[in-house]
C-alpha cells in the first residue's frame, strides 16, 4: 500500500493568550482529499522563564513534550 500525504502540520502548546487554529483547516483539507497528515507535536526544551530573562541570567523550565 502506498501512503499519500498532504500538508504537514505543527501543533504548538497553547498559552492563555495564544490559541492558534490554523492547523485544523489543513487537517480537514487533507482528509477531504483522502490524504494522510503528518502532525508534528510541540516540545519545550531549554525554555527560559520570563522572570529569569528579565534578570539577565536564564533559568530554564523543565522540558515538556506534547503527547497524543
Amino acid at each position: 500500500m502506498v501512503y499519500r500525504f498532504g500538508e504537514i502540520v505543527s501543533i504548538p502548546f497553547f498559552t492563555e493568550t495564544w490559541k492558534p487554529t490554523s492547523f485544523y483547516k489543513k487537517i480537514a483539507e487533507n482528509s477531504e482529499r483522502k490524504l494522510h497528515t503528518l502532525v508534528l507535536l510541540d516540545i519545550k526544551v531549554k525554555e527560559p522563564t520570563m522572570e529569569s530573562l528579565a534578570r539577565g541570567k536564564p533559568v530554564y523550565m523543565d522540558p515538556r513534550y506534547m503527547s497524543t
